[in-house]
């Protein structure tokens, strides 16, 4: 058989390698150079020339990974197979199968070329064997100082966020007015040890009428002291002295929780100073922010920091317990209706105060001031008290600050978001290598096709993508939607024809046969100019297969439409299959 070449109006294979007319090799190595590309990575074979002892140039094959705007004066060759290379806009005469072409060439590299025929490629050439380094000598480096660099152009904007601990602090500074006291009635010293030992004979309970209001009974002391007053007194003196103690001792209580009802007073009508006053709720029904006994309306914060900590002057006064009784699940209801009013008038930061300081309700604190556009507080809440490292990169991510987003993402390991910020600041270096290791996921979970859309899509490498597919369709993982996509993605109809038929070679056999032809159903349906060339492979396809599996044929319909009879002829052939079997 005699191979021949003719001029064609287009490639119709994919040029994958190029020709160095030169017979220097320092030219080759300068055009390497030239065209940025690494050495390691090519194949270069030397071209003999028409005369004996002569070297008409040097033949280049690079990876399918290398792309190539342009090659200047170089001339670009076509992979017709895999041991044969043509001149670009040729094709090779007679049309052959790659088997066929492999066996004629001895399963060896050729490259054929008008103007020195067909050549075996033998042996590579080591470029570096070539070069001559120049002798090394010993020099001294002044280092200028390094110069301010102006952009001409602002390409991304960043908010540079301070540490979570710089935020308290900063959040710390900020202070209200001095200490006010309000006016009221309050205990003084002989009262506030009266209700402490009052505390030991009596306790609060609630009264089923009325949940707001209680009442005191007797504790296992007093029963005892009643025992002794009895002796003393008589039944009717111990009686009349435990109802004065009694009477005393709810008055007591009465006048301190008197402040609690002026407090729910304030937070409805003026909330913004209530909350100066307002004390944090702890979760077993009490609080902390008084000497024990008494609850002191005095101003308890230097500011609605969220950060801050109870003032100063208070600060003497937390060590004791408050039992609120009644009121703890009413002051905790006006706490959250407080927050909601203040969230409607937009004041988010005086409403995550509440949420955090007094209700301790630390998600909703952050949830609110993420509301408010306070991101970076946000961010510190979600990080230092709610521990919720996807939430508080979402609002660094949201704020701007884009490095401290990527930190976090890259400790919760998602890689392809961590790519997305790197794009979004122009590190096109760096979003490669996470997108690479997203992939690299995908892959391990034989996800091609996820994996070949995050190639394509995000790291410009459609090359690598197409590879991906077929390792799908080959290890049949999704097999039809990987070859599917592999073949939507090749966009020239002579381009696309060379794939079907290296995939219809190489990669079809008995258990992926009927869901090749179901694909060549969508290439027909393409209708472009090979439309009769897809629906012949189809029906070569279907004759193969309907050996063993007669119902094939039913696939035919898809290819003759509008053929009446063939759903009759393709049901007789099916039931005398059966028959014969």
């Amino acid at each position: 058989m005699e191979l021949h070449i003719k001029p064609s109006p287009k490639n119709e294979f994919p040029l994958r390698a190029f020709l160095i007319r030169n017979s220097s090799v320092k030219q080759w190595v300068l055009e390497i150079q030239r065209l940025q590309l690494r050495w390691e990575d090519l194949e270069v074979y030397p071209i003999p020339g028409n005369t004996a002892n002569s070297i008409w140039g040097c033949f280049v094959i690079f990876p399918i990974r290398i792309k190539l705007e342009a090659i200047d004066q170089h001339e670009w060759c076509q992979q017709v197979s895999d041991t044969l290379y043509i001149p670009e806009r040729t094709t090779v005469l007679p049309s052959m199968t790659d088997q066929e072409i492999d066996s004629l060439l001895s399963f060896s590299k050729h490259v054929y070329h008008p103007d020195f025929g067909l050549v075996e490629l033998k042996q590579t050439v080591s470029l570096k064997a070539h070069l001559q380094l120049p002798a090394m000598k010993d020099c001294e480096t002044t280092k200028p100082k390094e110069a301010f660099f102006i952009p001409e152009q602002v390409k991304n904007f960043q908010i540079k966020a301070v540490s979570p601990e710089e935020v308290m602090k900063q959040m710390e500074e900020s202070v209200f007015p001095k200490k006010e006291k309000m006016k009221t009635d309050p205990l003084n010293a002989t009262e506030k040890a009266k209700l402490e030992f009052y505390r030991l004979l009596f306790d609060k309970k609630k009264k089923k009428s009325d949940s707001n209001n209680s009442s005191s009974v007797k504790t296992g002391l007093m029963s005892k002291a009643e025992s002794f007053f009895t002796a003393l007194f008589g039944k009717s003196g111990t009686k009349n002295l435990t109802n004065r103690l009694q009477e005393d001792f709810e008055e007591l209580e009465k006048r301190n929780q008197s402040n609690v009802e002026k407090l729910l007073d304030m937070l409805k009508n003026n909330p913004g100073e209530a909350l100066k006053y307002a004390i944090p709720l702890d979760d077993n029904g009490s609080t902390r922010g008084g000497m024990s006994g008494k609850f002191d309306l005095s101003k308890r914060w230097f500011d609605f920091s969220l950060f801050g900590s109870i003032s100063s002057s208070n600060s003497s006064k937390t060590s004791g317990a408050i039992d609120l009784s009644s009121h703890y699940h009413t002051l905790q209801s006006q706490y959250t209706a407080t927050a909601e009013e203040l969230i409607k008038k937009e004041e988010y930061q005086k409403a995550a105060f509440v949420y955090m300081k007094l209700l301790k309700n630390y998600h909703k604190a952050a949830e609110t001031l993420e509301a408010g556009k306070h991101y970076q507080e946000a961010a510190t809440i979600y990080l230092k008290h709610v521990k919720d490292k996807k939430k508080a990169a979402i609002a660094y991510e949201k704020g701007k600050m884009t490095d401290q987003a990527i930190d976090l993402y890259k400790e919760l390991g998602d890689h392809e978001k961590v790519g997305d910020l790197y794009v979004s600041i122009f590190k096109k270096k760096e979003s490669l290598v996470h997108y690479g290791k997203r992939v690299e996921e995908y892959k391990s979970k034989d996800q091609y096709i996820k994996a070949a859309l995050l190639c394509k899509e995000k790291m410009d490498d459609p090359f690598t993508a197409q590879e991906y597919l077929l390792q799908g369709w080959r290890t049949d993982k999704d097999a039809f939607n990987c070859l599917n996509n592999y073949l939507s993605n090749i966009e020239e109809p002579e381009a696309l024809k060379h794939a079907i038929a290296a995939v219809q070679a190489n990669d079809v056999n008995g258990a992926n046969r009927e869901v090749f032809v179901k694909i060549l159903q969508y290439e027909y349906a393409k209708k472009n100019e090979i439309q009769e060339w897809v629906k012949d492979q189809a029906y070569e396809m279907v004759a193969e297969e309907a050996r063993v599996n007669p119902s094939i044929v039913t696939e035919l319909k898809a290819f003759n439409k509008r053929d009446q009879e063939l759903g009759k002829d393709t049901l007789k052939f099916i039931m005398n299959s059966k028959k014969r079997s």
